[in-house]
């Protein structure tokens, strides 16, 4: 239901004074669609229609056709987890108030009601159960497209699924994931919150990087209206907004000293002060942090909070880096193009061997996000070219002209003591290493590999492989793009 439809939110008032509802409904109709419940069994009657909940703390407990407010309120929440239910409180009754937060209430107002912050407070809850079922769409529709998995069957991918299990069934535990730049450690922050028992929560994730130091504080915190000059209504921050989830902080190693010091009073109190305001707000979020700096070192360097770094670093899970796991490039490139596959933007169906063969021996130094671009270019000009698969000449520039062989990357073989090296075998082989590398870089085309080797024609290029071959017959083996050239 919205505005330009012509229709009104629903707004259930479940207080057991009569006259106090009926007052409420009077002051809010012209915005919104009111029903008046007065017991229990009246406002579960309504609970199916209501976009938003006014509900009392106590209810008359001489009516038998009551229970308290806070039971009511577990009530409906597991009836509909989303449903915004605001907390209305006598002066007395702040900390009862407070538990209500605790068990998800998106807010509480304490009698006599104020008109301006009530519909304040009206319209913040539908914003947040309007972004939450947003996010739960996306969430979906990713999920459905790139679905979430750590893709890799390595011991260090291993360990970090192990992890991620206990980290998921435990639910509070502060965690902060490093690793260089674009090893996947937003993905695994969302394996724990999919894994978790917090998955029907969101997951706000947000990169300090992508803010100005100047307002990472109240978009972390929230606002109310006129606490700076731009401020022209209340806004809940990003920790308020992931209540009941999981918020996702990246960069964590460029939060300002102020905010440092208020995310610390935030993991010591689960509470939040937004700017312009006085009033505490419970949040029960969990904290997963990211960075891809060495934050010990900044916290010895003083500039980073020791007190914050332990308490963010519950638990450490590092991302490696892809060099350090080759032998799970070939089940993310797979896993990428079949990705590629289902969103229907390419029909190439697979690589050939060469083709990973050149990509596991290239450095990847922006690791799995520069892989998986990767996938997505070839797969695309594959595709335009009309190519089943990926082959060398698919592949970009950067990956063919970065494999060069470098002197200090001959090696002595490995022999015991009464064995001894074939001379002639180790120099064909290392000829044959320089002659692919040269096919390499130029895209397998032998009337340039030929100048790159100082010969004099492709011709010569041809005798000196088909020499070497003729010498060493199972040699060529280890050179499959020598021997899709010269076949």
């Amino acid at each position: 239901m919205n505005a330009e439809m012509g229709l009104l939110r629903h707004i259930l008032i479940v207080d057991d004074d009569l006259n106090f509802c009926k007052s409420l409904e009077r002051a809010l109709k012209e915005e919104f669609d009111v029903s008046i419940a007065t017991n229990s069994d009246e406002s579960r009657r309504w609970l199916w229609k209501a976009d938003v909940v006014l509900l009392d703390v106590r209810l008359d407990d001489t009516d038998p056709n009551n229970c308290d407010g806070l039971s009511l309120l577990s009530e409906f929440r597991a009836e509909r987890p989303s449903l915004p239910i605001i907390m209305i409180t006598a002066y007395g009754d702040v900390l009862m108030a407070v538990e209500a937060m605790k068990q998800g209430a998106a807010d509480f107002l304490t009698k006599p009601l104020d008109l301006t912050k009530l519909k304040t407070a009206l319209h913040n809850a539908l914003k947040q159960a309007q972004l939450a079922s947003r996010l739960a769409s996306l969430e979906r529709d990713f999920r459905r497209i790139e679905p979430l998995e750590l893709v890799g069957k390595g011991q260090k991918i291993q360990e970090i699924r192990k992890i991620i299990n206990h980290i998921a069934q435990e639910g509070y535990i502060n965690v902060l994931i490093t690793g260089e730049t674009g090893t996947g450690k937003e993905l695994v922050a969302r394996l724990i919150h999919q894994q978790g028992w917090r998955v029907n929560g969101p997951f706000m994730a947000v990169s300090l990087a992508a803010l100005s130091p100047s307002i990472i504080e109240r978009e972390l915190f929230g606002h109310e209206k006129g606490a700076f000059t731009d401020a022209k209504e209340s806004k809940p921050g990003y920790i308020d907004q992931a209540n009941k989830g999981i918020l996702f902080l990246d960069d964590i190693d460029l939060a300002p000293p102020e905010v440092q010091a208020k995310l610390l009073r935030f993991f010591e109190e689960r509470t939040i002060c937004r700017l312009g305001s006085t009033k505490s707000i419970f949040v029960d979020v969990q904290i997963i942090t990211a960075t891809n700096q060495n934050v010990f070192s900044l916290v010895q360097e003083k500039k980073f909070r020791e007190d914050l770094y332990y308490r963010i670093n519950a638990i450490e899970i590092h991302c490696p880096p892809l060099r350090e796991h080759r032998e799970d490039i070939p089940l993310l490139a797979e896993h990428f193009l079949k990705i590629l596959q289902k969103q229907g933007r390419t029909q190439v169906k697979s690589f050939s061997q060469e083709a990973i063969d050149i990509m596991m021996q290239y450095e990847w130094r922006g690791n799995v996000r520069e892989l998986k671009n990767a996938v997505e270019k070839v797969a695309l000009v594959a595709s335009f070219d009309r190519h089943e698969r990926i082959d060398i000449e698919d592949l970009p520039a950067d990956v063919l002209n970065a494999r060069k062989i470098k002197s200090s990357e001959a090696t002595f073989p490995t022999i015991t003591k009464e064995e001894s090296i074939d001379l002639d075998l180790e120099k064909a082989r290392f000829e044959l290493s320089l002659i692919q590398s040269a096919l390499l870089k130029t895209k397998g085309r032998k009337t340039e590999a030929f100048k790159l080797l100082g010969l004099n024609d492709r011709f010569a290029l041809r005798r000196k492989v088909k020499n070497l071959a003729r010498k060493h017959p199972t040699l060529l083996e280890e050179f499959s793009l020598i021997r899709k050239v010269f076949s």
